[in-house]
């Protein structure tokens, strides 16, 4: 028992001895596994090793393990249970003896005794032993075995084990990837790894969707010890740099997404993951269909469009529309700021309406669950509010009243028109007299119309506003008007057009003034010129200067001429028109217009126009022979401006005597009805004291009046007898003075009396001035008609004497000493000529009646006998010869000349007696029309026949050399020719001005007829008689045989229009009508617009066409 408690002790020993060896194994085992594992990893980690290395480690790895942990750890626990060999009790002694040196021998001997024991127990003599062992086993039982072994004596390998693991916490704190990585390959040491990278990508742009058809920025950031600086994204086998941002940023832009796209990084041979992007479908509208329906007053028809939502239509326009949406759940609609929610009509099918009132932007937005609203389509309805309607006129006077307005102009709307008048008011009143016009037709149109203020018989002062009014035919709003500028027209008062006519009688006589001095000052820089062409051979630049200056000058003179004019028709006009004068007055007045129509001849302006010409050529000798022939023209210009401001200021005078006249009148008769108040007593005494000094201021203006007209008649070349009325005046005046003190005495009836005897003092001063200015009017006449036969005498007579000269130079040899006797009787008839011209010219100053060709034609005849003259110094018949042709017509249409207007003077004073059968017309005088085509057509038919039996003659006296008597005959009989030709020339050309005075153009054709009667007339004065000459008669019959059948036409349309007119307007109003009307239809043929225009492009259209009726 003893012992056994020995052996147990020993056993409690050795299990300690192997539970310690097992604790150290441990943490020894420990400390080895975690330095071979950081070894292990760390080499795995650098080396990256392939799949046979990483084996091998992870298998030598293992085997390490499983050495240290079965030597170290699993054998000592083994034994700790007695499995496997244990160590035997002598040998626990020993190492307890070891411990404990005191009981070392008697612990090994005591248990060498007890196995002796064992071996003897068979004998029976072992109680010796047994007493010995008991004894020594009392000795050691108070020692504990156990204590020889001391577990903490372990702690010391604990630091061999802490080391490690703490080197390996800190590597998984700070390079967990050394160990977790490595780890994981050396685990995985089948498997293949590449070699990581030294950076990883990051996906910024997440989530990885986007709506199909969009733009998509994936962005990707990379994290690790190495940036690369380039990196590229790998999509379906393509190869893409991305963009690289900022730092570790880089983005690469999907422009279209339309599929889900698989795709990866990859920068230095290093590829991220694969990512995959979602392209999800997107709420569409996949087509719609836009119905538009107008208002129906506005004639539009229905406009249906196909995807496209952008529209333009008239206000109330109904709009419809039908989608059709795609990958759509629903749509909305928002209208300006309204929400419309579209109705499903079937599946994906939406309808919606509106009603257009004002333009408006709205927009279809589609929707579907996973995206909800993406993007929405923007469209406008642009609404055109029906516009006021549009008037544009055009306001003219007529060319001869005042009275009568013409209206021109065009009148548009965007959809038609319900009326257009014409509003009259007067002024300081409300009510409007409209008269209302056709309504204008479609939405644009030309519209026309006079009106005649004369129908409303206005009263002197009287002022009325006017203006045209249209409206349009606005089924929505209600008719919408526009109206023009309101004008205004005022009848004028006697004092008005008086002013009016003095001012221009005062502007008229400066501009003839001024034309004169134009005129004179033209004709010396001309004769300047002529000098300057004989001195040089060629002309050079200064030259060329001067002769534009000239011409510039030629046509300001011509256009202040027609200026003049102008201004005279219109104020006679204007003055007659509200102030109609007497007969004679008119006849003046006309006789003076003819005056200054002829002041510039046609001659002269085609003399401008021929020099005109000749300027391009810088022809010396040209421009020499086309100056010399103006002298004579400008000559003339200057007498007949002097003649037309003599006679315009004898008118002036005229007109402003029977005015002061027709004044008398009136004032007397007002002074008499005042007698008759004041005898009646029907007024207070103040009253009539007013009116009396009322009318005493008014006869001290008459007599202001009266002065004016003698200084006025003073200023005259030939002054008129003027009426010494002084001491009438005074007498009136005295009894004017003497009713005004009589009415402030109260004295009534000597009042009247001396007012009733100042207004019969007034009228007979009237009379009395009107008497003598009439007396006076029929002596000159009778005077001038005298002086006018007497020199119709004297011109016949030089006629003849310079014929007579003619035919003795032609029969006179050069060196006949009767030579140098011609040239003195050719300068005694130059002397004559000059007389007459000298008489014609103070006569014509005087008689209206003489044509401008008067002084003209003398003018011809003193240039060419001064060519003439110039001859004989050369002794050069065939020039003398000619220029005495010259002289000889133009001696020959003096007499014409002088001979009608003796007619017309003679048949004047015929017509004085009313009923007068001579008169052009019953009961008074009136200018003579000019024949017509037909008329001049026999005339020259008989000259025709003349000119055949004068050819017929020559050649046979060719034949027969007959000469001398029968030579000077013919001469005769061709001036005598050449003279009817020349006159049938004038009545050509005043039949063409008769017809040109409309601006028609009607009369060219008549002029061309007169230039070739010119040339005619040219051949019978050179006796050039031939074949030509009697083509060119051939030709003018021809001519004039087409006029005949033009004045027949002429005169058949002039009697329809005055068959169906209905409306006393003037005769220029209806060319003035057709002219508007036909530019109308020329602009309406260019208006048209195709059907399929828009109508705001159609509007500005139609506006461009309004600016063009206004021009």
């Amino acid at each position: 028992m003893i012992y056994n408690s020995l052996i147990e002790k020993l056993d409690a020993f050795i299990r300690k001895y192997y539970r310690n060896q097992a604790l150290r194994g441990s943490i020894v085992a420990a400390g080895i596994v975690t330095v071979g594992f950081l070894i292990l990893t760390w080499i795995e980690f650098l080396g990256r090793f392939g799949v046979l290395t990483r084996t091998v480690l992870f298998w030598g790895f293992a085997l390490l393990v499983a050495g240290v942990l079965l030597v170290m750890v699993i054998l000592p626990l083994l034994r700790l249970f007695r499995l496997g060999r244990v160590i035997s009790h002598e040998d626990a002694s020993r190492i307890v003896g070891d411990h404990f040196p005191e009981v070392r021998d008697k612990l090994l001997n005591t248990l060498q005794l007890s196995d002796q024991i064992n071996d003897d127990s068979h004998s029976g003599n072992n109680d010796l032993l047994i007493a010995s062992v008991d004894q020594k086993i009392s000795e050691l039982s108070p020692i504990a075995f156990t204590k020889a072994i001391d577990l903490s004596e372990n702690l010391v390998y604990l630091k061999f084990a802490l080391g490690p693991i703490i080197v390996l916490i800190a590597v998984l704190i700070w390079r967990p990837l050394v160990v977790s990585e490595s780890t994981d390959r050396l685990i995985n040491h089948r498997t293949s790894f590449e070699t990581p990278a030294p950076f990883r990508y990051e996906v910024v742009s997440t989530p990885l969707k986007a709506p199909k058809g969009e733009r998509f920025n994936f962005v990707v950031k990379i994290v690790g010890s190495s940036i690369p600086s380039t990196v590229f994204l790998e999509e379906g086998g393509n190869r893409y740099r991305m963009e690289h941002l900022v730092g570790d940023m880089f983005r690469y832009t999907f422009t279209s997404l339309r599929l889900n796209t698989d795709f990866n990084c990859s920068a230095n041979g290093w590829d991220s993951p694969v990512y995959t992007l979602l392209a999800l479908p997107i709420p569409l509208v996949k087509e719609f269909t836009l119905v538009a329906d107008p208002p129906g007053y506005t004639g539009l028809e229905r406009v249906t469009q196909y995807n496209n939502g952008d529209i333009l239509v008239a206000e109330g326009t109904s709009i419809n529309w039908e989608c059709r949406v795609k990958d759509a759940d629903r749509l909305r609609m928002r209208i300006g700021d309204s929400l419309v929610t579209p109705i499903n009509v079937t599946g994906n099918v939406f309808s919606a309406y509106w009603r257009s009132i004002n333009t408006l932007p709205y927009w279809f937005i589609p929707e579907n669950e996973d995206l909800g609203a993406v993007d929405s389509m923007r469209y406008s309805i642009r609404v055109i509010a029906d516009r006021r309607p549009i008037i544009k006129v055009e306001e003219s006077e007529d060319s001869i009243s005042r009275k009568i307005k013409y209206f021109s102009g065009s009148v548009s709307d965007d959809y038609g028109f319900s009326k257009l008048a014409f509003a009259v008011r007067e002024v300081g009143k409300k009510a409007v007299e409209y008269t209302v016009i056709d309504r204008p037709r479609g939405k644009n149109d030309n519209i026309f119309f006079v009106w005649d203020f004369q129908d409303r018989e206005l009263i002197a002062g009287e002022t009325i506003e006017y203006w045209m009014e249209v409206w349009d035919n606005d089924g929505v709003n209600g008719a919408k008007s526009t109206k023009t500028s309101t004008g205004v027209f005022s009848a004028p008062t006697k004092q008005d057009l008086q002013e009016e006519r003095d001012e221009s009688d005062y502007e008229i006589a400066s501009n003839i003034e001024d034309a004169v001095e134009r005129a004179e000052e033209l004709r010396r820089e001309m004769e300047s010129f002529k000098e300057r062409l004989r001195e040089e051979r060629e002309m050079d630049w200064q030259d060329k200067k001067a002769l534009e200056e000239l011409l510039e000058k030629q046509e300001e003179l011509k256009n202040e001429l027609d200026e003049v004019k102008k201004s005279n028709q219109i104020k006679n006009e204007r003055l007659n028109e509200f102030s109609p004068q007497n007969e004679r007055i008119l006849e003046k007045q006309e006789e003076l217009q003819k005056i200054m129509n002829d002041i510039m001849s046609d001659e002269l302006r085609e003399l401008y126009e021929k020099m005109q010409e000749l300027m391009e050529d810088m022809n010396p000798d040209e421009l020499q022979k086309q100056l010399d022939k103006m002298d004579v023209s400008q000559e003339a210009l200057e007498k007949e401006l002097d003649r037309a401001l003599e006679q315009f200021k004898q008118l002036e005078w005229e007109v402003k005597m029977e005015e002061l006249v027709e004044a008398l009148r009136e004032l007397a008769d007002k002074q008499e009805d005042l007698a008759k108040k004041t005898e009646g007593e029907e007024l207070p005494s103040d009253q009539l004291k007013k009116e009396q000094e009322h009318l005493n201021d008014s006869f001290d203006e008459l007599k202001e009046k009266i002065n004016e007209l003698e200084k006025d008649n003073t200023d005259l070349e030939n002054p008129n007898p003027m009426l010494n009325s002084e001491e009438e005046e005074n007498s009136i005046s005295e009894d004017q003075k003497e009713s005004t003190e009589d009415l402030e005495k109260g004295k009534e009836k000597k009042a009247a009396e001396k007012q009733k005897s100042a207004a019969d003092k007034m009228k007979d001063l009237a009379q009395k001035m009107e008497s003598m200015q009439m007396q006076s009017q029929e002596e000159s006449e009778e005077e001038d008609m005298e002086a006018l036969r007497a020199l119709l005498e004297n011109i016949i007579t030089l006629s003849f004497d310079e014929e007579e000269l003619m035919a003795n130079l032609r029969t006179t040899e050069s060196q006949d000493p009767r030579y140098v006797t011609h040239g003195k009787t050719q300068r005694f008839l130059k002397d004559g000529s000059k007389m007459v011209a000298d008489s014609l010219f103070e006569l014509s100053l005087r008689v209206r009646q003489l044509a401008s060709a008067v002084n003209r034609e003398i003018g011809l005849v003193n240039h060419h006998m001064d060519k003439a003259l110039v001859g004989f110094a050369d002794r050069k018949t065939n020039e003398i010869v000619t220029n005495q042709q010259y002289v000889m017509t133009s001696f020959n249409n003096l007499a014409l000349l002088l001979d009608e207007a003796l007619k017309q003077m003679q048949n004047k004073q015929e017509c004085k007696n009313p009923g007068s059968g001579n008169c052009n017309k019953p009961g008074g005088s009136g200018s003579k029309p000019s024949p017509k085509a037909g008329d001049m057509k026999k005339m020259q038919e008989a000259l025709g026949k003349k000119l055949e039996q004068m050819k017929k003659e020559m050649g046979e006296n060719s034949n027969k050399g007959e000469s001398g008597k029968k030579g000077q005959g013919m001469s005769k009989q061709l001036a005598e020719m050449a003279a009817q030709q020349a006159a049938l020339r004038e009545m050509a050309k005043q039949r063409a001005k008769e017809l040109n005075e409309d601006g028609s153009g009607e009369g060219n054709e008549m002029k061309e007829i007169a230039k070739e009667m010119e040339e005619l007339e040219r051949d019978l004065i050179n006796r050039n008689v031939d074949i030509r000459t009697l083509e060119r008669q051939r030709d003018i019959l021809s001519r004039l045989l087409d006029a005949e059948e033009a004045d027949r036409i002429r005169g058949e349309k002039n009697e329809r229009k005055s068959r169906v007119g209905n409306q006393d307007l003037h005769p220029d109003s209806p060319q003035m009508i057709d002219y508007l009307r036909n530019r109308a239809n020329e602009l309406e043929l260019l208006r048209t617009v195709p059907a399929d225009l828009v109508p705001y492009y159609r509007d500005k259209v139609n506006d461009y066409f309004n600016t063009l009726d206004v021009e």
